[in-house]
This record gives structure tokens, sequence and C-alpha cells, in this order.
């Protein structure tokens, strides 16, 4: 299952929450071709990145307890958790950009 998303809702720097069923998923846009898809729920405390998470680079801070997370992997490179989060695939499909679910 996928989600398609113009790509002209997104300002460079914005994150958006799209919903696939009971699912959030956090869409963030670093300018250029650069779109990535999170769980919007931090893997430690459930946290909603969208409210708690801060871009720095590639990476998302969840300043619940400030682990930080690869944008490119979900890897927890430090900070309270050591479990990934959930990550989704985007393709880029020129005017939109589609995420694998």
């Amino acid at each position: 299952m996928s989600l398609r998303i113009n790509k002209s809702e997104f300002k460079t720097g914005e994150k958006k929450v799209v919903k696939n069923g009971d699912t959030e998923i956090l869409v963030i846009y670093l300018g250029g071709s650069s779109f990535y898809a999170v769980n919007n729920k931090c893997p430690h405390l459930g946290c909603k990145l969208d409210k708690t998470g801060v871009v720095i680079r590639e990476e998302l801070v969840c300043q619940c307890h400030f682990t930080h997370f690869s944008l490119k992997t979900g890897e927890p490179r430090r900070g309270a958790t050591r479990r990934p989060l959930p990550i989704y695939k985007v393709i880029d499909k020129g005017d939109e950009i589609e995420i694998e679910t």
C-alpha cells in the first residue's frame, strides 16, 4: 500500500502528519529532493514527534528524552532508547512523492 502527496504542499523545513489507517506518518521536507517519512510516535515513550521532534541536519531529535534518530535508517544514534524509529520509503514521482507503507 502507498500514499501519494503533492510536493507543492510543503515548504522547506516543514513537517506534516498524514494518516494511513490508524497510523500517523510524519513527513519531513528538508529541501531539494530530501523528503523523509517516519512513524509519528517515538518508540521510547510514544511522544508525538510532530510536537516534540526537532530536525537537526538528517537527524530527528525527540525532546521527550533527547533521543537522536537517523532520518535515513531510523536507528537511534544517542539518547534514551535503543529501539529504532520506524521509517517509510519515499519515492519521487515528479510532482508527487509516494510513501510506501
